[in-house]
């Protein structure tokens, strides 16, 4: 019970850091992908989309591509999929983009 009770507090400790982060990268308008370490997402219709911030590619074929993420993994689903652009940063995506999923 006490252990349950220590993991609650480490928590309740780290929300406040991440909240503060947030609040400073707002009032700053400094771009939040880069100061929170997340990822962005710019997408073009259904055919194209841009992935800046992402960690690496789990899985890639025609169909499906898989990214690692800071805050998960993002699962690319669609038709004659293929990776137009990468650089350790970025990943650009083209093809017939039927689904986009963020799995924690």
């Amino acid at each position: 019970m006490a252990a349950n009770r220590r993991k609650q507090e480490r928590k309740s400790k780290k929300e406040p850091k991440v909240k503060l982060k947030e609040k400073v990268t707002e009032i700053l308008e400094l771009p939040k992908e880069i100061v929170l370490n997340i990822p962005k997402l710019t997408m073009i219709g259904n055919q194209n989309l841009l992935i800046e911030n992402y960690k690496g590619i789990i899985e890639y074929d025609d169909n499906r591509i898989r990214l690692n993420t800071s805050i998960g993994t993002i699962r690319i689903c669609g038709e004659r999929l293929v990776i137009k652009e990468i650089t350790s940063e970025d990943i650009m995506v083209d093809g017939a983009i039927l689904s986009l999923e963020i799995l924690r």
